[in-house]
């Protein structure tokens, strides 16, 4: 119909956002909204996991940017750039989320319009224990002050039902049925 499907496809490694995912996605994501076909966008992914957030496997990419600012800002930027483009988009994009939805995953859930979590999904930014916070930090826009510091200082993850009590999430629906729900609500706002 006029739903446009954009699916993170890197389900071996929980979708965690790759250099190259990074830029399919973006470019994906701006191809849908520039489809005249397609009033809406959903998101979503294969396998068990939303997102595990950025790939952090050890790479050379990242070893040189180690000690350099500048590089950093640079790969900062393209994180934002990818993080903002739902965002940034006319059509409304409908994150639908299952499993993982961690780090730079939970970022890009959040800067979508809305988004509906099966009941296994686990949210949060982790990352805080062992490296930074991501760039986009739009949760204490989506969820409030004080429920995002507490989960950005300690790392917790929260459950569909207690994002979904924070606001950060619209809907919480059974894993079986979140793709039903899902196109269901994309139809409805389509009209």
């Amino acid at each position: 119909g006029r739903t446009g499907i954009v699916t993170l496809n890197r389900p071996d490694k929980l979708n965690a956002i790759s250099h190259e995912l990074k830029h399919t996605l973006v470019d994906r994501l701006r191809t849908a909204d520039a489809d005249p076909a397609t009033s809406v966008v959903v998101l979503r992914a294969e396998g068990r996991s939303f997102s595990a957030g950025y790939d952090i496997a050890p790479n050379p990419a990242r070893a040189a940017r180690r000690g350099n600012a500048l590089a950093w800002h640079d790969s900062l930027t393209d994180d934002m750039r990818l993080e903002m483009t739902p965002w940034d988009m006319a059509k409304p994009v409908i994150a639908s989320v299952q499993g993982h939805c961690l780090g730079g995953g939970c970022e890009l859930m959040m800067l979508c319009d809305l988004a509906i979590a099966a009941d296994d999904a686990v949210f949060g930014e982790p990352e805080i224990r062992f490296s930074n916070v991501g760039p986009g930090l739009i949760m204490p826009f989506v969820i409030g002050l004080r429920r995002a510091r507490e989960l950005l200082y300690l790392g917790d993850t929260i459950d569909a039902r207690t994002a979904l009590s924070f606001g950060m999430v619209n809907r919480v629906v059974p894993r079986a049925d979140l793709q039903a729900a899902t196109m269901t609500f994309a139809r409805r706002l389509a009209l």
